[in-house]
């Protein structure tokens, strides 16, 4: 992929923020989230656009990843959806009335929304439903999931885990993971992979990808070319 710089757009992007960013402005009227992505929205076009003046094409780079890095945001969430008894109940039915040696995730499944190109600042939900049962001779006693995201250039921008289980034994949960890439973001195809740990062993992972454009003019720092 070829990176362009757009330093251009990076300068109304500062611009656009500075005019919102008003000096002197009742802090009644302003959100500390406002605050935050404005802030964030400068360090990013001043990291690509200082990366450049730097370092180049490659600089600019860096500096756009650092700006995710720093200002993504990944907000987790997760709950029990079928109890142990339950878990152990519907895996019986299908094995002989048996449940496994040791324990092990019996499903896991991910859904990401939306299904499309999105605009950066927009949420990207990965949803996942894991199902883990105890085995007769090792119980569940931890069940994990992580998330990585990789920039469109290939680099790890931004990780999170959650713990999902509250306490040991089968069960079914939903667990999920909200990406908020902040304005700015380069364009480009974003690699979203998720995997499961189970009593500290890694598990099944999955991946998948989202388009980041530009839409309805909105000016961005950087663009990839696919």
């Amino acid at each position: 992929m070829k990176f362009k710089k757009t330093i251009c757009a990076a300068c109304v992007a500062t611009f656009f923020i500075s005019g919102c960013a008003t000096p002197g402005g009742d802090p009644a009227t302003s959100s500390e989230n406002n605050t935050a992505a404005l802030r964030c929205a400068a360090f990013g076009a001043g990291g690509a656009v200082l990366g450049a003046v730097l370092g180049g094409t490659r600089g600019a780079v860096k500096g756009a990843i650092a700006g995710l890095a720093a200002c993504a945001v990944v907000e987790i969430a997760s709950r029990q959806t079928k109890t142990a008894a339950e878990v152990d109940q519907q895996y019986k039915v299908s094995n002989r009335n048996r449940l496994p040696p040791t324990a092990k995730i019996d499903a896991y499944a991910t859904v990401v929304t939306p299904n499309g190109a999105v605009k950066a600042g927009d949420a990207i939900k990965v949803q996942s439903t894991i199902r883990a049962v105890s085995g007769t001779n090792e119980p569940v006693r931890e069940i994990k999931e992580v998330l990585v995201a990789y920039a469109p250039t290939g680099e790890e921008f931004k990780r999170g885990e959650k713990l999902v289980n509250d306490t040991g034994g089968s069960g079914e949960y939903d667990n999920s993971f909200t990406l908020k890439l902040p304005q700015g973001a380069p364009q480009g195809i974003y690699r979203l992979q998720t995997q499961v740990f189970l009593n500290g062993r890694p598990g099944t992972m999955k991946e998948s990808a989202m388009q980041v454009a530009e839409i309805d003019g909105m000016p961005t720092l950087a663009l990839l070319d696919r």
